[in-house]
Parts: C-alpha cells; structure tokens; sequence
C-alpha cells in the first residue's frame, strides 16, 4: 500500500472471555465496517467445535482450542477499533446471550454473571449499560437491544431493519434450539454443569492471537486485505469502506447515513446486485467479480465526492426498490415493471436500462422506452433464445447512452440494432418450448389480454391462477405420449386456469379437463374447449396461431 505507513502490530494471546470482559477501552467495530454476516452454517460450525471441545474435554478443561487471530487498533478517546474477527466475537456474545437466558429460565444467577462480565456493564453515573462489544451503526442498537442488554419482564424483540439484523436473529435461534435439544435430555442439575463448562470452553480456553497497532490512519487500508474466518470481503463491504473512510470527518456522519438505503436491502446478493446494475447504468458494463477493483479506481481517478457518490447511491436505492416492487410514477408504467418482474430472474439484464429510464425521462417517454426495451427482449431472449449475455452489451449500452442524450427515439433505434425481424420471430415462436414458470405466464398473459376487447379484467396473480400443461407433466398411467419430452412444454400445450379448478383436475387427460376449461373466465382457456381431442397436431396448430399474433404484440418501437 504505497504512501501508507506499514502498521506495527503487537501479538497478545487472549481468550474470547478476556477479550469481551473489556470495558475501557470497549471494543468497537468501526461504521466502515461490514454487518454481520455469519450465516446457520458458520453458526453451526461454531457451536460444534464448542460442543466437541467440551465432550472430549470433560470436566478437566485444560487444553486450547485456537479460533484465528483478531487485530485491534487503538483509536481515539479510549475505543479499541476491531478490524477483524468481528464475525467470531459476535456469535460468540450471541452464543452468550442464548445461554444466559438459558439460566435465567432455571432461575440461576450465573445468568447476572454472564451478563455483566461478558456481554453489558451497567453505568450508574450514566444509567445505560455498556455494551461489551459494539457493532458498527447499523446493527449496534438491534444487537443492543437483543443480544447485549438485560432481559426484563414483557421483554419485546427489536424489529430487523436490515440483512443482518435477520442473521443475528437467526444466530441466536439457533443456539437456542440447540441449547434446548442437549439440556432437554438431561436434569436440572446436569443441565446446569453442562451449561457451566460450555461457558468455561468459550471464555477460558477458545483462544485467539489479538495484534493491537496505535496506528490508526492505517487501519481502513488494512482492512481491504482481510478476511473473517474464511469468509472473504464482499463488494458492498469493501465499497462502503473505501466511501466512507473518503469522506472528511464533517461529512462521514451523512455518508453513514445516506448508505442505510444502500444496505436495506434484505441480502448481500441484492446489494451487490444493485451495486452492479447502478454502475453499469452510469458508466458501462462490468462483470461482478471486477465491480469493485472498477469503482474504485473511478472514485480515486476522478476523485468523486464521498457525499456526492452515497447521495446518489442511496437515491438510486430507492428507485431500485421501486422498480423491484413495480411502483412507478404511472399505472401504465407500473404495469410494464409488473410483467417485468413476472419474467422472472432473467429480465434482471433489464434493471441498469431501466434506471436510465426512471432517471432521465418523464412522462409519457417513460412508458414509451419501457415497452421497447420489454418487446426487444421479448423477441430476442424469450422467443428468440438469445443469450442474456449477448443481449446485456446492447441493453447497458443503450441505457448509459441515454444519459447522454436523454432521447427516447434514439434510445429505442439503439435497442433495435440488431433485434430479430417480424419473420423471425414467427418461426422461433413457432418452434418454442419454455420450462419456466415466469416467461410462460408472461407469454401466455399477454396473448389473452390480446383476446380481450377491453382491459376491465386483470388475470390474477401466480397464487391463484396457475399455468396449465393441457397434456399433463405426469400423465397417468399408461397414457404418456412417446412424444412427451418433445411437447410437454410447448407454449401451445400451456394455458391459464384458476388454481381450484387446475388442481381438481391435474394428471388427467383432455377428455376430463375440456369441460373444465369451459368454466374458465380466460378466453385462451375457453378456446380449448373447441377442440374435440388433443394431440400433437392440436399443439402445433393453437402453437401457429399465437406464433401468427408475436410480432403485433411485442412490436419493435421507432418513435
């Protein structure tokens, strides 16, 4: 790390319970650091190493069990600044927490001992208690108020605000019930001994080699080079930092702030995903595994404004979730998201255009780009069986340009370089086959919207009417048709039909469900009825008619 003064760590071994029976300095995790992130597996893994420790130990507890290292810095006013290991002494204080309950519930008062040595002192000068280990903004008050402090009579859980607000609720799910399941089987008093040595494991002989460095202004870039028991920085992690320890001390507060609507997102993968599809839409595309390495250089080549960038960041987050939930300024712009989202993961190579869209047009423009982005992809990648990764250079090119030149005409010539003509599309249409849900029903959705004179009538969503394979996925016996990997899932053996009537009538065949479909509201439904039997001549001729109707239904727009 050129022009950053190599940090001078002093090694100290301590165990868990020293660590966490500090109270001056108190253990911080700075803001810029990540949330917690321990997952059941990790969780688990924890538990049984604590559990094993202890069986092949017994009451003679005299070996050490080493669980990694932990670098601390010592910062201003008092704070011992933990940069790593935060994810180990987290779920070792959760694991704490579990078992304090634990006794509390056997009214013992090794609960108070746990508590005030362990997990939270009490200040009576300030009247608060002090939290033994404080995690970074975000999750310190949540694991506070669930983890840390006293529990009291009508005690009521704190509400997850965030992802990891639900991992530390989870962590702590998990050692209740495993608690439960080994003190279950055993009595009160073995129960309580048990208990007693698996707190003496944890604190007295889960080892760790603590490195304590004075050198502050180094810690943030040591932070990018490390990792917590095997689990490597993440993207959103590792972007935050570098923001964050960016911004000068009068704004770090607001890029804090601001970055809230960044990680409110329920999982890491979303974040970084919106990450991703926020960049790509501004300046371009890039892969995930290079999205960092690639922002950072930006911010540090063009020297972007830590406040600017999170601004605009958490903006933008807002808008993402906006148009994952189909909420836009309009119904009919809303109603566009909608079908979007009822596509299904794919359409995500969509996303970065679309937020090029909601943030440079307004009006009817809107709906104007977000149909022809819709209908390209329609005609390219669900009919045409183009590959996203073909189709995402076009779309994220398309999208950034429009920042540029704010012109839906141009915008929508950009998205028609290259897509698939009118004949084209027939005859892949003709030959399609879809075996996901999202796709079918949005294909299947709009031919019977098309069938409709007016749209009075909305078909509703995926819990109430099902897609219908006419010829059945798991015909009954002895009628499987040898052709039935060929047309099981043609689009023209697919339909729409209410869940009551789907699942009274599954695995049956035509001449059962005909009558069926004729108490079907939905005109593509009601059409079946028509026909006298089902084959796969019928298949290919109600496939033809719909083939006949694509390129009308999702046309390619030159406004």
């Amino acid at each position: 790390m050129a022009g950053v003064a190599k940090p001078s760590y002093t090694p100290v071994k301590r165990s868990v319970g020293e660590l966490l029976a500090m109270t001056s300095p108190a253990i911080i995790v700075p803001d810029w650091q990540r949330n917690y992130s321990w997952r059941t597996e990790h969780v688990e893994t924890l538990w049984n190493d604590v559990v094993r420790f202890s069986d092949r130990s017994g009451d003679t507890l005299t070996d050490e069990y080493f669980f990694g290292s932990v670098v601390l810095v010592n910062g201003a006013d008092k704070r011992l600044l933990l940069l790593d290991g935060q994810q180990r002494l987290a779920t070792s204080t959760i694991l704490l927490s579990a078992i304090r309950d634990t006794f509390a519930a056997l009214g013992d008062k090794t609960a108070d001992f746990i508590q005030s040595n362990w997990l939270a002192g009490y200040d009576e000068i300030k009247e608060d208690d002090i939290q033994k280990l404080r995690l970074n903004i975000y999750d310190r008050d949540f694991f506070k108020r669930l983890i840390s402090a006293p529990r009291s009579a009508g005690f009521i859980e704190p509400k997850a605000q965030y992802a990891s607000h639900n991992l530390i609720s989870s962590a702590r799910s998990f050692f209740l019930r495993a608690i439960s399941e080994r003190v279950g089987r055993l009595d009160e008093t073995a129960a309580r001994k048990w208990l007693k040595r698996i707190v003496a494991v944890l604190t007295d002989h889960f080892t760790v080699i603590a490195a304590t460095s004075d050198n502050e202004d180094s810690a943030a870039e040591v932070f990018e080079t490390l990792n917590d028991r095997g689990i490597g920085l993440s993207t959103p992690d590792l972007l935050r930092n570098l923001v964050i320890r960016r911004a000068s001390a009068v704004q770090r507060d607001d890029v804090v702030s601001r970055w809230e609507s960044v990680i409110a997102f329920e999982t890491d993968t979303e974040i970084k995903a919106f990450l991703r599809h926020y960049w790509v839409s501004k300046h371009g595309d890039v892969k995930s595994q290079s999205l960092y390495r690639e922002v950072k250089s930006v911010i540090e080549r063009e020297d972007i404004s830590s406040l600017a960038l999170s601004t605009e960041l958490s903006d933008a987050a807002t808008l993402y979730r906006r148009i994952k939930a189909a909420d836009a300024e309009t119904e009919e712009a809303s109603d566009i998201l909608a079908a979007i989202s009822t596509i299904g993961a794919g359409a995500t190579i969509l996303y970065p255009a679309i937020l090029s869209i909601l943030e440079t047009l307004e009006g009817e423009s809107v709906e104007t780009a977000l149909t022809a982005l819709l209908n390209v992809y329609t005609r390219d990648g669900i009919i045409g069986g183009i590959e996203n990764s073909v189709l995402e250079n076009r779309f994220h090119r398309a999208g950034r340009n429009l920042r540029s030149h704010a012109s839906v005409a141009q915008f929508c010539r950009e998205l028609a370089v290259g897509a698939l003509g009118d004949d084209e599309v027939r005859q892949r249409f003709n030959r399609l086959v879809v075996t996901q849900n999202g796709p079918r029903r949005f294909l299947l959705h709009r031919v019977e919207m098309a069938h409709r004179a007016t749209d009075e009538l909305r078909v509703n969503p995926p819990s109430k009417v099902h897609v219908e394979h006419i010829y059945p996925q798991k015909p009954m016996e002895g009628q499987k048709w040898t052709t039935h990997d060929r047309v099981v899932n043609r689009i023209g053996n697919l339909t729409l039909l209410d869940k009551r009537i789907n699942i009274s009538v599954r695995n049956s065949g035509f001449p059962v469900k005909r009558p069926h479909y004729a108490k079907s509201e939905l005109k593509i439904t009601q059409a079946l009825t028509a026909f006298e039997e089902w084959n796969e001549d019928q298949i290919a001729v109600r496939q033809d008619g719909f083939a006949a109707m694509a390129p009308t239904l999702w046309p390619i727009l030159l406004p």
